[in-house]
């Protein structure tokens, strides 16, 4: 009943956490105003690590928490919106369509607000870290890093412990243990 307890915990703060995302990202992406993406950011930022709770254990859910807590400042910071310079946006998107974009606006479709060189707060922790794949690519936060760090960390041990739990369960059933012994030998548990 305890285990039972505990899985169905887990189940809902994942759910949680996903729903969380979701509607950060219905907000962000179908708002037409920039008023519902200033709440909805910092709101579901802040809320992550409610969600995240019940893998508190885990070293990369820990990690996570920097990073959300690095993105959470920064946006609070400069009214619920990430900053971005128009350098990079220039450097991620080619000055023609950065052009399209009025310095101090929120831009539409994003959850990042632009900002000319030395005038947003905290810009050193803002989206500012362009990264390429394929033939687009999209602009990161130095918060952003640190999350997917903390989920490669969290996918790693939650591959590490699937495969114990295997093991486990093998020698519990009485499964041969194909392991060699010293001089080679296979050995029965």
């Amino acid at each position: 009943d305890g285990m039972l307890g505990a899985r169905n915990t887990i189940a809902l703060s994942a759910t949680l956490a996903l729903c969380l995302v979701m509607v950060q990202f219905g907000v962000v992406r179908r708002s037409p105003w920039s008023a519902p993406v200033r709440v909805a950011v910092p709101v579901t930022i802040a809320l992550a690590p409610v969600a995240l709770w019940a893998y508190r254990g885990r070293l990369g859910v820990w990690v996570i928490f920097v990073g959300l807590a690095a993105n959470l400042c920064v946006i609070i910071a400069n009214g619920g919106l990430m900053p971005m310079e128009r350098s990079t946006l220039v450097s991620a998107l080619g000055a023609e369509h950065a052009d399209a974009y009025v310095t101090g606006a929120w831009i539409s479709g994003s959850k990042d607000v632009l900002v000319e060189r030395g005038s947003g707060r905290m810009l050193a922790l803002g989206d500012r870290i362009i990264v390429r794949v394929g033939g687009g690519g999209f602009v990161a936060s130095p918060g952003d890093l640190v999350i997917w760090s903390g989920l490669l960390i969290l996918a790693a041990e939650a591959s590490i412990a699937w495969q114990r739990a295997s093991r486990k369960a093998t020698r519990i059933e009485g499964v041969a243990d194909t392991r060699p012994a010293e001089g080679g030998a296979t050995t029965q548990t």
